[in-house]
């Protein structure tokens, strides 16, 4: 019998063209450390050197924690799919996630992430529900201030720089 992932749905409107994000999300796939501020590094593996089907990358939380993710699907530029292949987060069985993007203008673009995950004992679900939204939404803050701006936000400068981002946008 197949396990139900659970599933969680983000969506972020981002002052950029869809070519912007695309090449930040996607082509710039091993360098998700610069918009993620949740990460302290990431790099591609096996050679690659820019975003592409079965594509890994390798992601630090921190000196302890990491997971590596595949690219296993790709549809043009619209959307692509990662699976992670490797980690070693506690109680994590199962993490994938779909990022969809659609061009609202020529200098906005729409983000769809779609997150599937599972945990053993499956009861961490409850537990981890909150922190693993939150470090996700901190990610797509940072890569639509990344793709905004051009500038990196970092963990140290996280709560000063969405504060003032978003109170600017209002």
């Amino acid at each position: 019998m197949a396990r139900t992932l659970n599933r969680t749905e983000f969506v972020e409107t981002i002052n950029a063209s869809k070519d912007r994000v695309w090449e930040v999300l996607f082509t710039q796939y091993g360098d998700i450390h610069i918009h993620n501020p949740t990460m302290v590094s990431s790099t591609y593996m096996n050679g690659a050197t820019q975003g592409g089907m079965d594509v890994v990358r390798h992601c630090k939380f921190n000196e302890k924690l990491f997971l590596d993710e595949k690219i296993n699907e790709v549809n043009g530029t619209d959307s692509f799919s990662i699976a992670v292949v490797s980690h070693n987060l506690p109680m994590v069985k199962h993490m994938s996630a779909t990022h969809e993007l659609t061009a609202l203008s020529d200098r906005q673009t729409q983000l769809r992430m779609i997150s599937f995950n599972s945990f053993s004992p499956s009861f961490m679900k409850y537990l981890m529900r909150g922190q693993m939204t939150k470090s996700l939404r901190k990610h797509l803050f940072g890569l639509k201030y990344f793709a905004e701006t051009g500038q990196v936000v970092t963990i140290a400068d996280y709560d000063d720089v969405y504060q003032s981002y978003t109170a600017a946008a209002v």
